[in-house]
Order: structure tokens, then sequence, then C-alpha cells
């Protein structure tokens, strides 16, 4: 009887490891580009054609091969990197299981040059879908130049799953930029077809290298990371964003474990632990952490793309990144709030008859009235006059009495209110954010900002399917640096924006020139709100109808138009704000789901002062 277990062929063993290790182009240039580093490369240069899918050439200037290195390296498993298993506890390189290479080579051609320095000649290897074709001498040029070339070619299956050239090019501007980052003193430079997409000087300074790649408008509102003075296991650097700049979607997020790339829950999870109550619902951080630790703390081989770690004293790593962004922030809030009084100090005496607030002024304010209020919902008595900190204000709200919150049942307003709304009227405005309208027997708070979002979602609506956007020129037209990823993704994208209003044209390498708008959003933070729509269209661009597109571009600029918080209004605005309101499709949710009103009756309040 025939046996049924067969040991697989080396072909088909290379097309499983490949279909591992190489998921898409941006993959095989991650794996070259380690190869590159780990070689001691002072520049590397990536090219790209057809969005990686017919050509990928990766050149650096790093130690070579000598001609029976060269030919090793495309066998499984062979590599310069590890030696025993020992080795696998402490791996300081980016490369190390000799997979990539032999992976690459089995669902492509490829073409290697390599010389090692002081050879006086160096080699050509010549490979097509993992077999060998040719070996010759090459120019003692020192260092490595690998061609990869109709990637998938022979897997049609798998080039089929793969996304738009814009999607699969953003990949590759993604892998480039995450060695940039973690590599600061190498230079990197990337090339699409004839334009350059990427060009980083060698620097030590991490905070250049974030600017060259995303632009200064980033770098300006990053603070830095400030490391425990004492040494030990772990060490971490970096920056991050100010609470008070955030971003709609999480791509300037980024986490390096001894210079290694790498998404992890536990870290991310520590960075939003050490930024809680200080971002708003849906919006997100932006974040460069460095992390070094002992290499005997953290297992790197878990991932067949070494993506992903695991570290050995998990929460000990989640607790030390926490604190240390929080004690970083905490620094940086000092600072400011110090600058602030200094300009306090300077500022205009306020008399009996002088109610003209600064605005240094104005948010000493309003924290003293935000504290009273506090004060009374946590039951301090009303002569506790001391100053709080705002973790033990956080602290009291959080733990407040259950008691003094009706159950949320209660504040959900009924078809019978509902239907009767236009009785309601308004009769004021609480922290500048919340509208109060009185009927006969409740009263109901509308959240403005997301009543406005809900007007301003179906306008957008229904004129884009009129196809009737109104257009205000800009009197000085405004010029926009953007990232390489985002000036591809804006590039793809332009017609989708000339829909909605926006009149933007390419510049130049990564510049745009916005040259008119919708007059909807007239007065606006344009740069913001383009930004913002990047941010959605990067998390959303595969598989994304244009109707899909159109409706996040709607939704981010609806939000970003609609009347904030903390907005004055006066009772004509509100009133013209309930009118309009009430004329749309479904006033009492915004257009992400959140509730825009809630309802309190009478017998409710009277409850509340034991008259009833």
């Amino acid at each position: 009887m025939e046996g049924r277990i067969v040991r697989l062929p080396d072909e088909l063993v290379n097309r499983i490891a490949a279909g591992e290790v190489v998921e898409r182009p941006a993959s095989a240039v991650k794996e070259l580009i380690e190869n590159s580093i780990d070689a001691g490369a002072g520049a590397i240069t990536v090219e790209v054609k057809g969005s990686g899918k017919r050509y990928i050439r990766v050149t650096d200037d790093g130690s070579g091969m000598a001609r029976e290195d060269a030919v090793i390296a495309f066998e499984r498993h062979a590599t310069s990197k590890i030696k025993t298993v020992h080795d696998l506890h402490k791996i300081t390189t980016l490369g190390f299981r000799g997979e990539a290479l032999p992976s690459i080579a089995s669902v492509s051609k490829v073409r290697l040059l390599t010389c090692a320095g002081g050879d006086s000649a160096g080699t050509e290897i010549e490979l097509d879908n993992g077999a060998v074709k040719a070996i010759k001498d090459a120019p003692p040029v020192k260092g490595t130049s690998i061609e990869v070339k109709d990637l998938f070619l022979n897997i049609p299956a798998r080039l089929k799953f793969l996304k738009s050239d814009t999607t699969e090019l953003s990949h590759i501007i993604e892998a480039v930029n995450q060695h940039a980052l973690s590599h600061s003193s190498i230079r990197f430079k990337m090339i699409n077809g004839n334009k350059t997409i990427t060009d980083t000087a060698s620097t030590n300074n991490i905070l250049d290298r974030i600017a060259s790649i995303f632009g200064y408008e980033i770098t300006d509102n990053l603070i830095p990371i400030t490391p425990p003075a004492k040494g030990g296991l772990m060490r971490i650097e970096g920056y991050i964003s100010r609470p008070s700049v955030n971003m709609a979607g999480r791509n300037l997020q980024y986490i390096f474990v001894n210079n290694r790339y790498i998404k992890d829950r536990v870290i991310n999870h520590a960075v939003y632990d050490a930024f809680k109550t200080m971002l708003p619902r849906d919006r997100h951080p932006v974040y460069f952490l460095f992390l070094n630790i002992d290499p005997a703390m953290v297992d790197v081989n878990v991932h067949p793309a070494k993506i992903e770690v695991r570290f050995a004293r998990q929460g000990e790593v989640h607790d030390f990144v926490r604190d240390v962004i929080r004690e970083s922030m905490t620094r940086s809030q000092k600072t400011e709030d110090r600058s602030q009084k200094t300009e306090f100090a300077e500022g205009t005496r306020i008399t009996d008859t002088d109610y003209s607030f600064s605005p240094q002024h104005s948010a000493l304010y309003k924290d003293r009235v935000r504290e009273t209020i506090e004060r009374y919902i946590s039951g301090q008595e009303p002569g506790d006059d001391r100053r709080w900190t705002r973790d033990e204000r956080r602290k009291m709200i959080n733990n407040r009495p259950s008691s003094i919150v009706p159950p949320p049942s209660s504040l959900v307003l009924s078809p019978e209110t509902e239907s009767n709304l236009s009785q309601f009227k308004p009769v004021g405005q609480i922290f500048d954010s919340f509208i109060i309208l009185e009927g006969a027997d409740n009263i109901i708070f509308i959240d403005q900002h997301t009543a406005h979002e809900r007007i301003l979602y179906e306008r957008f609506l229904q004129k884009v399917k009129d196809s009737k956007i109104e257009v205000q020129a800009l009197l000085l037209p405004l010029n926009m640096e953007m990232s390489g990823k985002e000036s591809i993704i804006l590039q793809s994208s332009l017609d989708n924006f000339k829909k909605l209003g926006f009149d933007i044209e390419s510049f130049g390498e990564n510049s745009f020139i916005i040259r008119s708008v919708p007059s909807i959003l007239s007065g606006d933070d344009y740069k913001q709100l383009i930004k913002d729509i990047l941010d959605k269209l990067v998390i959303h661009q595969q598989n994304t109808s244009f109707d899909e597109i159109v409706h996040d571009m709607i939704l981010v600029m609806a939000c970003r138009g609609a009347v904030k918080a903390n907005q004055k209004l006066n009772m004509e605005e509100m009133e013209s704000l309930m009118k309009e309101l009430m004329n749309t499709s479904r006033p009492f949710t915004c257009p992400h789901g959140r509730p825009i009103a809630l309802s309190m009756d009478k017998g409710q309040i009277l409850k509340g002062f034991l008259r009833r």
C-alpha cells in the first residue's frame, strides 16, 4: 500500500513559504530593505514600476556578498544572521529566517548584482521562478542591487487578489517610511516610475526624519517622550501629539521595538491608556515610539513577516510605556501652564465693570465653573475652596454617585415627544455646547455639534446627488505639503474632491494647491479637513466604491463644518438650528449614530427636588 504522507517538492515548499512572507509587492520591498539594513548600508534606493507588480529594484551600498554566499542566499533557510538555536533568544538583526530571497525568487524573475568590499569582481545571478538561469561576473561596485520583475505572474490567482495600483503603491511607500523612521542615519530614496516619492538625508535627529517624511506641520505639534533617568531593561524615546492635536485615523501611529517596526496591541493599549479621557470620540493620537528592550525579553520569531512580537513581561511593558507617556505629557503641560500664567500676569486687569476676558482669563474662568459643578456632583462641601489637580477632578467625575445620574432609558425621547417637538422653544444654552428646549412638561437637551452635523450631512448629500455643490474661490490659493503616501492617494482622488467642490491641483513633488472649496465650509481649516478625508480614504481604499468614498468624504466635511462644542450661540442662531434640524430625515441621530437629543420630564425634576 502506497504511503499517504509524502515530502513536498522544493518548488511547492518555496511557493508555500512565499505565500506567508510575500503577500504583496510591499512585502518584497520590506524584505529587501531589511537585508540592505543588515548589510550595513548607508544609503538605500527603492525603485518601482507598475506599483511593484512589474518591477522592483532595491540598491544599497552595504557590505555586499562574495559569489559563494550570493548563490547560497537563494536556498531556503540560508542566512548569516543566526547559527545556533541560542541565537534565537537574542536576535538583533531584522532578517534571520533565511526565507526572503528564495520566497521572492520562487514567484518572480530576479536579477542580483553584488560585490563585497575589496573583491576584484562582483557577481550577477539570474533566476526565473526559483530556477537559477545564469551566474556570471559583474562590475566590482560595493553593495547589492536586486531586481524583481513580474511578481506573481506565474500565480494568476495571487495576482488577481492584489488591489489597485494606488493601494499597492501606498503600501510600498509605507514600508519605506517605516524603515526610514527606524533607521534615520540611513539615506532612503524611493522612485515611482520617473517621480521621486521620498528622499531623506541621513540624520541622527528623529524629529528631522519625521519632518522629511510627513512635513513640519506634524512635527510642530509633537512633544518629546522623556525616558526615565534610571536605566534598566527597557528604554523608550520618541514623540507623541498633544492631546489637542488628533487625527481621524490611525495612519500616523508607529511602534518600533529594537528598531523593528511592529504592530502590538499591548503597546497600543498603553498609549490610549495614557491618553485616557483626553481624546474626543473617534479621534486618535499621533505617535512615534522607539522601545529598546533586552532582546531576551522579546520574541520576534512569532510571525512569518516579523510584524508581531511577544513580550516576556507583557504587563511590565504596558505599564512602563503608559507611565512614561503620562509623565512626558504632564511635563509638557506644566511648561505650557507656566507660559500661560506668565501671559495671564501680563494681561488686562479685570474690574467690576470690565468683563472682556482674554483667552487666558476665559480658560481660568471656565475651569472654576467646571470645578464648582464637579464639587457639587462629588458631594464636596461648598466651603472647601482648595484647587484640585486634573487627576483628582477626573477621579471624582468617574466615581460620582450613580444616584445623581438618571437611568439612560429616562433620557430617551418618546415618539410623542418627537412628533410634537415643534412645540418646544429654545430657552438657552449650557456649557456653550448644549441647547435647552422647554415644553409644557419636558425639557430637551440638544447637542449643538451633532445637530448641525446632521443638518450639514443631509445638505451635502443632497447637493452631491443634484450636482449643485456651490463653490467658493479662495482669494489666496493655499499650498499644502503632503507625505509621499498622502500624495499618491490625493492624486488618485482629485476627481472625487472636484465633485465635492474642491479644486485642488498638483504643484510639484508632494505639493498641492487648493484653489476653491465648497461654499458651505467657508472659514474652515481646509488643509486639516482634506487631511482628515485622506485619513478615511487610507482606511477604506481597498474595494471601495465611488459612492462609499464620497460618503466618507461627506461625513468628514459635515463633522468639520459643524458648529463646535464650547461655541456660544445667540437665541436667533439656536432657533434657526432647531428649525433646520426638524427638516432633516433623522433629527435625533447624527450621521455617526450618536444621539442628538436627550429628554427629561417635569416629574423627574420634581422627584429630584423631593417635591413628589
